[in-house]
């Protein structure tokens, strides 16, 4: 999937340059340490990603693609791809179990999980002057896996679930060319588990169609019974991204 998305990141940047007048497709991508905090369990107690495995923090990439244009009754729409992924040894102080298996006061636990999550976008700009309002959904599709390994036990969880979720944007142009400030949600709430990932950001667009930006990123995942798991995990820090728009 990753190699996928670069090649078609590769693909419109090249093609957009011959764009239809009327549309505006836009793109970027950053990678970052990401923090990581809470618990999550399957068939046991809650266990601690930070005093129980020994994380803290994890590797995360994001790359994103849009299309807009002037057609009132068709949504704009934007793919964009998380990957959320990282490692961890540690000696447990205490015996928890997970998926069936008993992980025994210490011993060592190996933890490998990788989260990817890509997202289709469709959103409607009803305001669209100085300041410009996005209003949409989000379809996300997470794959992935949490694998944990000790001496006298090993476990795995595969994760595959598709969420729809409410997408609310906002940008406005600072007195300053080039200059913008803006952020984004994406959020749901159902019976006991929550979803959401929200982003603050000031960038600066040159007029060589390339451009910068820093923000603030962050995701949390409250979910209940799903693939599974049991989780309440954030995750979250500032990022440097790198931007390009036609």
């Amino acid at each position: 999937m990753k190699r996928t998305l670069l090649a078609s990141a590769a693909l419109l940047s090249s093609s957009a340059l011959y764009a239809a007048p009327g549309l505006t497709l836009y793109g970027g991508g950053y990678t970052w340490d990401s923090e990581l905090e809470g618990t999550f369990s399957s068939g046991g107690a809650n266990i601690d990603v930070q005093d129980d495995l020994g994380f803290t923090e994890a590797d995360q990439s994001v790359i994103y693609l849009g299309i807009e244009h002037a057609v009132p009754v068709i949504p704009n729409f934007r793919v964009r791809y998380m990957d959320l992924s990282d490692t961890a040894s540690n000696r447990i102080q205490r015996s928890f179990e997970f998926n069936g298996e008993t992980y025994t006061a210490q011993t060592r636990v190996d933890t490998d999980f990788d989260l990817e999550m890509l997202d289709g976008t469709f959103y409607y700009t009803p305001v669209d002057t100085a300041l410009k309002l996005d209003v949409g959904l989000t379809v996300r599709r997470m794959e992935g896996y949490l694998h944990l390994n000790s001496l006298n036990a090993d476990a795995r969880i595969d994760i595959d679930e598709i969420v729809p979720m409410l997408h609310v944007g906002a940008r406005a142009n600072l007195p300053v060319p080039g200059v913008y400030v803006g952020g984004e949600i994406n959020a749901i709430e159902y019976e006991s588990s929550g979803l959401s990932d929200f982003n603050a950001r000031v960038g600066w667009r040159s007029d060589y169609l390339l451009g910068i930006e820093v923000g603030y990123s962050h995701l949390q995942l409250d979910l209940e019974d799903v693939s599974k798991l049991d989780t309440n995990l954030e995750m979250g820090g500032p990022y440097l991204a790198l931007s390009i728009g036609f």
